[in-house]
This record gives C-alpha cells, structure tokens and sequence, in this order.
C-alpha cells in the first residue's frame, strides 16, 4: 500500500529545517535578474517592432500590387493560352451536344457557326503563311469567345440571333 500524503508541517518536522545551514544569496543575484528581465523585454519590444515591420509591408504590398497583385487578379489577355480554352471549350460543346435534350429544339447559332468556321479557315491561312503569334493569339481568342457563346446557349437551351 502507498503511503499517506504528509501536510507540509509533517515535512517541515521530518526535516526540521531549522537544522539546515542557511546560505546567503551572492551580492550579483539582484543584478543578474535585472538584467534578464531587461533582455527579456528587449527582445520582446524587437519581436512587437518586427511584426509592425511586417503588417506595414503587407499593406504597402497590397497599395503597390494593385489589382495586378496577390489577389486573385483575372490574367491579362498575354497570359491565356486561348488555343487550350478554346480546345476545352470545344470538348465541353461535344459533350453538351451529345447528351440528349428534349427541349432543345432550335438551332443553335447559325451565325456563330459561320463566323466560326470563317476563324477556322482565318486560323489555317494564318498558320500557313506564318503570321504573327500576336495575330495567331488574336484568332484563337475569338474561337474561343465564340465557342463559349455557343456552350452557354447549348447550356441554357437559348437561341443565338443576331439584332
């Protein structure tokens, strides 16, 4: 069995510490906490003075970032692959055209279609002559603009005319 737990005046008699040697503190003990307690603080004070450092960059990164920034900014025409998105594109539409719907009974686009088959053969000349990328990009974005007519009409059963 296990001992019971003594009081603090139990230990203090089977110590009996009025028998222990007393021994004085050294002279430099006041100062050695002193100094502690000023470096603790110092470091302190450095890490608050650090975060503030750091907020002021975050605000004056955002000030100077703009809308072109770390903040989910839409990329800028240069940074699309137009020939990826309309290819994705044109997969969504196969899809869209092969999986059946009832009430999907009128033509979609005519028009688009045509001005898409107009970039097509623009695209082929284009390549065969060996245009500009500027003017090669220019041409994939408008198939790809068109393509995304075409699905969202497809997507919503509507109509594409032209007024």
């Amino acid at each position: 069995m296990s001992e019971p737990e003594l009081t603090f005046h139990q230990l203090a008699q089977r110590l009996r510490l009025d028998e222990l040697p007393l021994a004085e503190p050294s002279a430099e003990l006041w100062s050695r906490i002193a100094a502690a307690h000023r470096q603790r603080a110092r470091r302190a004070h450095g890490r608050r003075i650090a975060a503030w450092c750091a907020g002021c960059g975050v605000v004056l990164a955002a000030l100077l970032g703009g809308t072109n920034g770390w903040f989910g900014a839409a990329p800028s025409s240069a940074d699309v692959d137009w020939q990826a998105r309309a290819q994705a594109l044109e997969l969504q539409l196969h899809a869209l055209n092969s999986a059946p719907a009832p009430h999907f009974d009128a033509v979609i686009g005519s028009d688009t279609q045509n001005e898409l088959v107009l970039v097509d053969a623009a695209l082929q000349a284009a390549y065969d002559e060996g245009a500009a990328q500027e003017h090669v990009n220019a041409l994939w974005k408008r198939r790809s603009e068109l393509l995304d007519m075409l699905v969202n009409a497809r997507r919503h059963n509507m109509e594409i005319s032209r007024i």
